[in-house]
């Protein structure tokens, strides 16, 4: 009995991230910009994490605009990734902020949310901004219509200067 009660220990001590102090970070973005080849906008937010502490397993949540989002934990030590998708005409251009959640913040962010209470007060552990500039919908008119019209006008300017010299 002593024996699975050690390994239950063990094994809820394993499992829980560690607790980050004093974090530095460096993040980087990505954003999509082109509409005519993809379906949705994608944020994608890579960043690495160093703690005051030497904290290496953090684990980590975001929350852009009231959605919560798990973030992965990379191969390398203090890289994490957090991604998401929104329909184009939801994706606006502007600056999304992401909180970045620990487990113990986290869990009184979700605990705030199911009571109805204000989850202003709870504090981020950090956060990111991204600046998204919209997506391009591609050219005004198509290059097909251009091209039929540059030949329409071709052929109309060769069939006048026929006429005129046959007149």
């Amino acid at each position: 009995m002593i024996r699975i009660a050690a390994f239950l220990a063990l094994l809820v001590a394993a499992c829980s991230g560690e607790t980050c102090t004093d974090p530095a970070i460096t993040p980087s973005a990505y954003t999509t910009s082109d509409a005519v080849i993809s379906s949705e906008s994608v944020f994608i937010v890579e960043l690495s994490l160093a703690c005051a502490n030497g904290a290496q397993s953090v684990t980590l949540y975001a929350d852009v605009n009231g959605r919560q989002f798990p973030v992965t934990r990379g191969q390398d030590v203090g890289k994490y990734q957090v991604s998401w998708s929104l329909p184009h005409k939801q994706a606006s251009s502007g600056t999304y902020q992401v909180k970045f959640f620990d487990e113990e913040s986290y869990s009184a962010l979700r605990k705030a949310q199911r009571n109805n209470e204000d989850v202003k007060s709870i504090e981020p552990l950090f956060s990111v901004n991204i600046d998204h500039r919209g997506v391009w919908n591609g050219p005004w008119v198509a290059t097909e219509v251009v091209a039929a019209l540059m030949g329409i006008l071709v052929y109309y300017m060769a069939f006048t200067a026929k006429n005129t010299i046959q007149a």
